[in-house]
């Protein structure tokens, strides 16, 4: 049912984003590895209220649960601090199926406890739409963002906020869009409250 509910959210934002003329830019930055999350190197604050600080992205999704939202899926990577300072990063990839890379889908978390919403970097040709999740907390969903076939979902948890991205070479971004709904669904209970 929440997978359903928060699919409909990022269909209705997709959807949204596509009627409008007009996208928001923001500076470019160089992004490591091979996903298309969004970087920008920041310090935690002595004062982030949002009980992000010290959490691994590698607790907040299971490789079984991984496995289910994509089949075939290799054990998680954890990435530490790749997202920047006081962030922490983990990411799952399933081979592609061929040389054509069909299948081939790599997908990452990161906790970013000192960067909020509107820090998120919106790279050129991105489609950004704000929404809500279906746990209630605003959220940010920006298909494209610097890859072809790509989904991010920045999710706020007080000051900072929960990103998780999902790429392919071969397939549709609505799939990654689609992935990134399915890992929302076990990361969101699983945040702090505040």
């Amino acid at each position: 049912m929440r997978t359903a509910a928060l699919t409909t959210v990022i269909v209705a934002a997709a959807l949204a984003a596509a009627a409008c003329t007009s996208s928001k830019t923001g500076q470019a930055t160089p992004t490591s590895g091979r996903t298309a999350a969004s970087s920008v190197s920041s310090s935690p604050s002595s004062g982030a209220t949002n009980g992000l600080t010290g959490l691994n992205a590698c607790t907040l999704l299971t490789d079984v649960e991984a496995q289910q939202v994509v089949p075939g899926t290799e054990p998680h990577l954890d990435q530490g601090e790749m997202g920047g300072t006081g962030t922490s990063a983990c990411q799952w990839s399933k081979q592609a199926t061929n040389v054509e890379g069909t299948g081939g889908v790599t997908f990452s978390i990161t906790v970013r406890p000192a960067q909020g919403l509107k820090d998120v970097v919106v790279k050129e040709g991105a489609q950004r739409t704000d929404t809500m999740s279906t746990a209630g907390r605003k959220a940010v969903i920006l298909k494209n963002n610097g890859a072809k076939y790509s989904c991010f979902a920045a999710v706020a948890v007080g000051s900072g906020r929960v990103d998780i991205n999902a790429t392919t070479v071969r397939g549709t971004t609505d799939e990654m869009c689609d992935i990134a709904s399915k890992i929302d669904d076990f990361v969101e209970p699983r945040l702090p409250t505040s």
